[in-house]
């Protein structure tokens, strides 16, 4: 039983490790987002010489650039002393809209919501759409991945500390 405890299965991460790897994955998942080739700072430089109202065709550029900018703001807060809990929070909501925000994008027919657009679902089911982009987008499958993990944990600090 002590072999157990001392072993690989007994390692348990300390909060100040955690707090460490939470902001190694906001700082990814915040470059994901603010450096996305396609809806990321490049578009959205783009979108404010063209005509800022493409953004109603396309909202995810500034949601990008904006969700990006605040994650490596709310990492910053935390590194000057900032109180936790409500960056745990916030880090946990903003992730969770990142979750919702995708999953709404796609099955809804890539923003089919939206006046200005028509549904586009390639010729599937919304849920058939959504598995065919996470299987071939390279970088919304890394960003979902890295977004879990910084879910998952600032959730873990959450419970630890509060």
């Amino acid at each position: 039983m002590a072999n157990v405890r001392n072993g690989v299965a007994g390692v348990r991460p300390s909060n100040r490790q955690l707090r460490v790897l939470a902001g190694v994955l906001a700082y990814v998942v915040a470059a994901l987002h603010l450096l996305h080739p396609d809806i990321g700072v490049p578009r959205l430089v783009l979108i404010f010489d063209a005509g800022i109202a493409l953004l109603q065709y396309d909202p995810r550029p500034l949601a990008f650039v904006l969700s990006g900018l605040i994650l490596v703001f709310g990492v910053n807060l935390g590194l000057v002393g900032y109180p936790r809990k409500p960056l745990y929070v916030g880090g946990m909501a903003l992730v969770a809209t990142f979750f919702l925000g995708y999953f709404l994008w796609h099955l809804t027919g890539h923003g089919g919501f939206l006046p200005v657009r028509e549904p586009l679902f390639h010729g599937m089911t919304p849920l058939e759409a959504v598995l065919a982009h996470l299987s071939t987008d390279l970088w919304a499958a890394t960003a979902k991945l890295a977004e879990a993990a910084l879910l998952a944990t600032l959730a873990m600090l959450y419970r630890r500390e509060f």
